[in-house]
C-alpha cells in the first residue's frame, strides 16, 4: 500500500485523491467528443463535471457517515475529515446524479441522451478511484487464504481479499458492456439505467468479500441498497421498452395504413 505516492515541494500527493482526479479528468475528456455532437459545449461539460463531482463527494460522505452513525455520534468533528476515508459510492451515485440533473434543468439540457454518454464513463473511473482504494488500503476484503490474498488494511498484517481489485475488473467489464451499447437503438437513458442495474450486481457479488456493515447475518447494507436500484432500474429498463415498441408499433402501423 502507498497512502502518499510521492510530495512535490513537500505537499504529499494522496494515492486516492490522485485517482479521483484522474477518473474526473478521463471523465471530462472521455464525454466531449460525443457530447459536442448532441450540441453541448465544453465549458458545459467542464462545468457539469465540477458539479458532478461535489454532488458525488457530499452524497458519498453523506451516505458513509449515515452507516457508520454511531461512530460518527461519538466523533461529530470527523464528519468532515474526508482526506482520512469514507465514501460510500451509492450516495456519490445520487449526489451526483442529483447535482448533474439540477445542472441541465437549469441549463435546458436534455438530461437522458446525456446521461447515456457518460454511463461508461462512470464504469471507467470508478475502475480507476479502486486503484486508489487499493494503494491506500481502504475498502478491503475478509481474511483469506486464496493464493492471491494481499494485505490491503492499514490496520493489521493479515491477507485478505482485494476487494478493491475485484470491483475494478467487474467495473471495466462494465464499461466494455456500455461502450459496445453506446451506439444503441433503444430509449435515452437506457445506458445510465443499465449501468446502475450492472453496477448493483456487481457490487452485490463482491460484497460476499468484504469487510462491510450487516444489516442481517447473511445480507450487507450495501447488498440491501443492490437490490433495490438492481429491482428499480431493470424493471424501469422493461417498462420503458414495452412503451417505446407499443409507440413504434403504432408509428408504423399508422405509416403502413397512408402508404
Amino acid at each position: 500500500m502507498r497512502p502518499v505516492l510521492f510530495e512535490v515541494w513537500g505537499w504529499p500527493i494522496h494515492s486516492y485523491g490522485l485517482m479521483l482526479a484522474v477518473a474526473f479528468l478521463i471523465g471530462i475528456f472521455g464525454v466531449r467528443p460525443s457530447a459536442q455532437k448532441i450540441g453541448i459545449s465544453f465549458d458545459n461539460i467542464i462545468d457539469l463535471g465540477v458539479w458532478v463531482l461535489v454532488g458525488a463527494i457530499v452524497g458519498a460522505r453523506l451516505a458513509y457517515v449515515l452507516t457508520e452513525y454511531q461512530y460518527f455520534l461519538k466523533y461529530p468533528a470527523e464528519i468532515i475529515l474526508i482526506n482520512s476515508g469514507g465514501l460510500a459510492f451509492h450516495g456519490g451515485l445520487l449526489g451526483g446524479f442529483g447535482a448533474g440533473l439540477w445542472y441541465v434543468k437549469r441549463k435546458r439540457i436534455y438530461p437522458w441522451k446525456l446521461a447515456d454518454i457518460i454511463a461508461p464513463f462512470i464504469a471507467l473511473g470508478y475502475a480507476v478511484v479502486r486503484i486508489g482504494c487499493l494503494l491506500k488500503g481502504c475498502c478491503y476484503g475478509k481474511q483469506a487464504t486464496v493464493f492471491w490474498a494481499l494485505p490491503c488494511s492499514g490496520n493489521d498484517h493479515l491477507l485478505r481479499h482485494p476487494t478493491q481489485i475485484y470491483s475494478m475488473i467487474g467495473s471495466l467489464l462494465i464499461f466494455l458492456i456500455l461502450w459496445k451499447l453506446r451506439n444503441h437503438k433503444r430509449f435515452p437513458g437506457f445506458l445510465f439505467l443499465l449501468y446502475i442495474g450492472l453496477y448493483s450486481v456487481i457490487r452485490f457479488t463482491v460484497e460476499f468479500f468484504r469487510v462491510a456493515p450487516m444489516v442481517f447475518p447473511w445480507l450487507s447494507l450495501a447488498q440491501l441498497v443492490c437490490i433495490i436500484l438492481a429491482i428499480i432500474a431493470f424493471s424501469l429498463i422493461f417498462w420503458i421498452d414495452r412503451r417505446f415498441n407499443q409507440v413504434r408499433s403504432n408509428l408504423d402501423a399508422a405509416a403502413d395504413l397512408n402508404s
